[in-house]
């Protein structure tokens, strides 16, 4: 689920990629449909490659470093950002409170 959750932040995902002001068309899935996604992290690692816009020797190097990438975009997700609105996400965030609150007694 994890790279489900990232798909969602289209923002931040271009600013990992290094091309903040890309305008090329990503075609992400928006809300719940990225949890229906069969390889959310092939899906994230192409997109990553997309939005980049590199070509050739440079995209190959980029591609390279995709769990550098992938672990950028976690320490940027936005807890109170569109992740929000996926079940899994709500389930976590609810475990973790458990959890806290378990530990704390």
């Amino acid at each position: 689920m994890l790279e489900a959750w990232l798909l969602l932040d289209e923002v931040c995902l271009r600013q990992v990629a290094e091309n903040p002001r890309g305008r090329v068309d990503l075609d992400l899935p928006k809300g719940v449909a990225a949890e229906k996604i069969a390889d959310p992290k092939q899906l994230l690692k192409d997109s990553l490659a997309r939005a980049s816009e590199y070509k050739g020797r440079r995209l190959t190097q980029f591609q390279k470093r995709f769990s550098q990438h992938r672990l950028r975009m976690l320490e940027l997700l936005d807890p109170e950002g569109p992740v929000t609105c996926l079940p899994s996400w709500r389930n976590f965030v609810k475990d973790i409170d458990t959890a806290f609150e378990v530990l704390g007694r």
